[in-house]
């Protein structure tokens, strides 16, 4: 009969019953990975059957499954993949680690990261290969440029402790001077840097799990019952001193400055999202006050913010009540020539009987870490359309921009509810622009251009929102397919006099129009201004109060005719 699977990849033993047990365990524990273990011997091995019925594999148990994979691979990432592979069985290497684009049952390619290490025999020669391929769009557990797990996994393990009633101590750091790294060396080596520090971070604890929540932070929960504060301080400060002076990636030295708070949770009343809310506060705290040192947080240092606490509580709430509270704003976008409108730009607000209209500088940027504006940005799109097909039967060349958020990007789904809202609203989908926001950019660049490319295939057109501030570079807009650049109002505060703002804006919007991509000017607030724009930049529109502050749609057509009448 034969050898049975289990034998053929194990050595004789108990562990070989119990082997697809064992193995599916770890399958399903690994929270969107895809886990495999090969028999290097006679090359036989066995995947997880979700892995089997994603990508389409013949069978969990394969001879030869480098062979059968290899063929699953995109044909420009093959060579890479296989040499890599040939290196591993040939005894040249013990590790694999190598990104690469894999087609799924469904022939389409997805982005995928595969890891693995060699386990050698007791006389050193090579066993079992076994790794871990993670699929970047059928995951929103991992976070796809680290491999850490993202903010929705650090979610779900804070709500499972809060159910417990475990207490922990959270621990959150955030980077001062990555703006610095991503000028200096561009993003790909930006996102090599991070990696390079979660794998560092990782390593420190073995008994604890590093999380990246959003952009350049970090959270860990440890276990108030194993640790106790002097012993997470210390593993701190060696991070810290790591980061700082032997930090190497490629080569080359990188200096990354950090600063962090620790505080215990054991108010089991307060939900994961509060308390999440409450670590981002006090990293802001931290970096406000210069801290090197781990900034203890305790609940006084809340007292000042119980208030925008109770605002984000009341907000998330309105999400659920059918986005009770909500509006859209509208603010013009004019020609920079003839000054006619040519769109507008949808702007979210909300407004409640106990707080009133509140400012959305006070919401919007606490409101984007949270995975309800998921629901809440598929609203934005929906409403925003709705309203622009008023203007359209006037004018059916109108353009309106919705900015995309963070949740949005990160969600696999998000390209076919994007296709479906568009489909319900029957809203033509050119004289849609989607803004990408300064978060949104902070995602891994290759799946930003997979996003970027699609939404253009489909006939939308797209926008690199609030250029000049945090991580935009010049660099991104060789990387990124996007039609326009919006110049952020702070680029262009005191132009007029401000001769290294003339110089960057020059720089800018001459390789902007060079690379084919339009430019837009915003915070443009009066005559003066505009007509020096017009007169000494390469600038195509423009928006700001000169022309009109946000306004609900209803006031928006009202001013739209009268401001072609005049």
């Amino acid at each position: 009969m034969g050898l049975t699977n289990e034998k053929r990849l194990l050595d004789d033993g108990a562990i070989a019953k119990l082997f697809p047990e064992i193995f599916d365990a770890f399958s399903y524990t690994a929270a969107g990975k895809y886990v495999y273990i090969c028999n290097m011997e006679n090359d036989f091995s066995y995947w997880s059957p979700e892995a089997v019925d994603f990508f389409g594999l013949p069978s969990s148990w394969m001879y030869h499954a480098g062979d059968i994979w290899t063929e699953h691979i995109d044909p420009a990432d093959r060579e890479a993949y296989v040499a890599n592979i040939n290196d591993l069985f040939e005894g040249r290497i013990d590790t694999h680690d190598i990104i690469y684009r894999a087609r799924a049952k469904n022939g389409e390619y997805v982005t995928c990261a595969c890891k693995g290490v060699v386990i050698k025999n007791e006389e050193g020669a090579p066993k079992y290969f076994a790794g871990t391929i993670i699929n970047y769009e059928n995951s929103d557990a991992i976070d796809s440029i680290t491999g850490l797990y993202s903010r929705n996994h650090l979610l779900n393990q804070m709500e499972d402790a809060r159910k417990q009633e475990k207490p922990y101590y959270l621990l959150i750091f955030g980077v001062r001077n990555f703006f610095d790294v991503n000028t200096s060396y561009g993003y790909h080596f930006g996102n090599k840097v991070l990696k390079a520090m979660a794998e560092f971070g990782q390593s420190i604890r073995k008994d604890t799990v590093l999380f990246r929540p959003e952009g350049t932070k970090g959270i860990a929960i440890i276990g108030k019952e194993n640790h106790d504060v002097e012993s997470i301080k210390r593993a701190y400060d060696m991070l810290r001193e790591y980061y700082h002076s032997s930090l190497e990636v490629e080569g080359i030295h990188v200096s990354i400055d950090i600063c962090g708070g620790l505080m215990l949770v054991d108010d089991f009343s307060v939900d994961a999202n509060t308390v999440y809310n409450n670590a981002l506060f006090a990293l802001d705290h931290a970096k406000r006050d210069g801290c090197k040192e781990l900034l203890m947080v305790d609940r006084s240092l809340f007292s000042g913010n119980q208030k925008h606490l109770r605002i984000l509580k009341e907000i998330r709430k309105s999400i659920d009540d059918n986005f009770r509270g909500f509006y859209l704003c509208y603010q013009p976008i004019v020609d920079a020539k003839s000054e006619q409108v040519t769109g507008m730009e949808s702007l979210l607000r909300w407004k409640s009987e106990e707080y009133g209209v509140v400012p959305p500088n006070e919401f919007i940027p606490w409101l984007e870490r949270d995975p309800l504006f998921f629901e809440l940005g598929n609203w934005i799109l929906h409403q925003a359309m709705h309203d622009t097909k008023q203007i359209l039967e006037m004018n059916p060349n109108f353009v309106v921009n919705v900015n995309l958020a963070y949740p949005q990007l990160q969600r696999a789904e998000f390209k076919s509810v994007l296709s479906k809202i568009i489909s319900d609203e029957q809203f033509p989908a050119d004289n849609l622009k989607l803004e990408l926001t300064e978060r949104c950019r902070m995602l891994d660049t290759d799946m930003l251009f997979d996003d970027m490319s699609y939404f253009k295939e489909e006939g939308m057109q797209t926008a690199l929102d609030d250029f000049g501030t945090g991580y935009a570079a010049l660099n991104l807009l060789t990387e990124l397919p996007v039609d326009q650049i919006k110049i952020d109002k702070s680029f262009i505060d005191d132009i007029e006099t401000d001769r290294a703002k003339q110089s960057l804006l020059r720089a800018v919007t001459e390789c902007a129009n060079e690379l084919g991509k339009t430019v837009c000017v915003e915070g443009v607030e009066t005559d003066s201004m505009a007509k020096y724009l017009r007169t000494r930049f390469r600038t195509n529109y423009f928006q700001g109060y000169y022309y009109s502050r946000p306004v609900p749609i209803e006031d928006f057509i009202r001013w739209m005719k009268e401001y072609e009448k005049a």
